[in-house]
């Protein structure tokens, strides 16, 4: 009884003091649990090319189109080319800022995008990558639009109290006897039963119901916010062995016939032959003197999804890795992603985790009412 006592001040100061971040929290997580799904329907202007028609014009004359662009200020950073036909290619542009600014703005020089058509080479859509609806609300959820160093840790601590405010609701929620389960696990509502009774039901039922999902999400979003915990957690997993990454398979593979200009046009052929049901390809160019370009062939599961890395002057392929050939460290944190968003479950999962969001967003409001119509109550 004692405990009870005790605990039912914490859990309201608790949800009064983290509520608004919960919230906004789990309204952005929901919009990121579907952002594949939403993305290719919105932006299907600049998605898409008009007319499939003709043959693609090489990486390499692509490359050229978009670098004509932006200039010589501004390098070529990625690109991402669609397996389907009728899709335009994405690149980007990107490069690290460390200012005084304290906003998650002030963490790049400058960050854009082309989605140009490969068939014709001409520009579909020129965007301002940082000020895009879908990032914003990424780095809304990822640190409250602050640069990560500042944010991270604020949305770390505020994941932890929703932790915390989760165990203590559980406790404070159990119920005594059979009798006080008959009502506990679900809503008994009747045309008599007030806005105060149902306000109640939604926090403590609901609440109950996204406990162990809840817990799941928070803790893996906490694993990315406080980077000793996967550190920590990678070294358990590795028995003590450490974190340190494991080197890639090398391949042995003889050069290309035209190397130099052409090896761009050869190293996309040779990923495309090695791996032809990839959903997109995407490449990272070096921002140093380095030769090496990286390589993700992306697959809509994403373990499956294999990294390669090519020399751009010969097109050789140097090494690969796969999900397979990780140790358990790295394949848990490949893992915490698909875990976190519900998409490691495919659709169902993604459901659920929207659900979850959406929920655990409602908890500081209902308990918020409950808190103040009891306020309001001890008034009168």
């Amino acid at each position: 009884m004692k405990l009870r006592k005790i605990l039912i001040p914490v859990h309201l100061w608790i949800g009064i003091l983290s509520g608004v971040v919960v919230i906004v929290l789990g309204l952005t997580g929901c919009v990121l649990v579907f952002v594949d799904e939403i993305k290719p329907l919105v932006y299907a202007d600049r998605m898409e090319v008009s007319s499939v028609s003709g043959v693609q014009l090489p990486l390499q004359d692509m490359m050229h189109k978009a670098q004509d662009i932006w200039g010589k200020e501004k390098q070529v950073s990625a690109l991402e080319i669609y397996n389907d036909p009728g899709k335009t290619w994405h690149f980007r542009a990107y490069q690290e800022d460390n200012n005084d600014g304290k906003w998650y703005w002030n963490e790049k020089k400058y960050y854009e995008s082309l989605f140009m058509d490969p068939y014709t080479g001409k520009l579909v859509f020129h965007e301002q990558s940082e000020f895009e609806f879908f990032r914003v609300i990424l780095y809304l959820h990822w640190s409250l639009l602050l640069k990560t160093e500042l944010g991270q840790p604020v949305v770390g601590v505020v994941t932890l109290l929703f932790v915390i405010s989760l165990l203590t609701g559980l406790y404070l929620w159990w119920p005594k006897n059979k009798k006080a389960r008959r009502v506990r696990f679900s809503f008994k509502w009747k045309d008599s039963t007030g806005l105060k009774r149902k306000n109640y039901d939604l926090h403590n039922v609901l609440g109950f119901y996204v406990f162990g999902l809840g817990l799941v999400i928070a803790l893996t979003g906490m694993i990315w916010a406080f980077p000793v915990l996967d550190r920590g957690l990678q070294y358990l997993l590795n028995s003590g062995e450490g974190t340190a990454k494991k080197a890639m398979e090398p391949v042995v593979q003889s050069f290309p016939e035209k190397p130099g200009d052409s090896s761009l046009n050869f190293i996309l052929t040779d990923i495309k032959k090695r791996y032809p049901k990839a959903e997109a390809y995407q490449f990272y160019f070096p921002n140093d003197s380095s030769s090496n370009v990286m390589v993700l062939a992306r697959y809509e599961r994403a373990l499956k999804s294999v990294n390669a890395r090519y020399d751009m002057i010969s097109g050789q392929l140097m090494q690969t890795e796969t999900f397979e050939e990780k140790n358990n460290g790295e394949k848990f944190s490949d893992m915490n992603y698909g875990i976190h968003t519900g998409s490691i479950l495919g659709l169902p999962g993604k459901i659920l985790a929207f659900l979850v969001s959406l929920i655990s967003a409602s908890l500081p409001i209902t308990g918020f009412l409950i808190w103040y119509n009891k306020k309001r109550g001890k008034r009168k």
